[in-house]
């Protein structure tokens, strides 16, 4: 087996992969609440590498309280 073999069975592996995830969020607001919850994770992480451990349920109710995320930057 050769390496491009290799690269081209990963790279099915990886758009097969792609194609479940567009058939999972097929509208706008499906693909940013996706978006929403990797987002908070990542910002859960961040807080906690830093040494200001919050969890990702209290990320949403502070996102709850401040209201929809705006579509346009504050100015």
């Amino acid at each position: 087996m050769s390496a491009d073999s290799g690269d081209a069975g990963q790279r099915e592996a990886l758009e097969a992969k792609f194609r479940l995830w567009r058939a999972a969020h097929k509208t706008p607001s499906t693909v940013l609440d996706a978006h929403r919850e990797v987002l908070l994770e990542r910002v859960s992480q961040s807080m906690t590498f830093e040494g200001e451990p919050v969890a990702v349920s209290r990320l949403k109710t502070l996102l709850e309280q401040s209201g929809p995320w705006s579509k346009t930057p504050d100015t």
